[in-house]
């Protein structure tokens, strides 16, 4: 595995089912993240949000971008996966690269 495909594999994030909330999440996390590297894939189906090492999405800025009350329930019922590993706090949810799972 060459340098460029090991930073490849640092880009972590939802994928999440296309309609208001992949359109909010795609949102909260260009919020949640600033100055981070992201990249985002949409197909007919999902979308794939990703950020390079570690991608933040917060309660608040979700309840923000959607205009009404948001819970980890109701991304978890739209993600039908995602990429790195998964943290969950009262406030927000973080997807890490096994580099910053430490």
């Amino acid at each position: 595995m060459n340098v460029e495909d090991k930073s490849a594999n640092d880009f972590v994030g939802p994928i999440v089912s296309r309609g208001e909330l992949s359109d909010a999440v795609q949102e909260a996390v260009a919020i949640d993240n600033p100055g981070r590297e992201k990249r985002t894939e949409e197909t007919s189906s999902y979308v794939r949000i990703e950020v390079r090492g570690e991608c933040v999405i917060t309660f608040a800025t979700m309840t923000e971008v959607l205009g009404r009350k948001f819970t980890l329930g109701e991304l978890e019922r739209s993600m039908p996966g995602f990429a790195g590993f998964i943290r969950t706090d009262d406030d927000r949810v973080r997807f890490v690269s096994s580099k910053r799972n430490r």
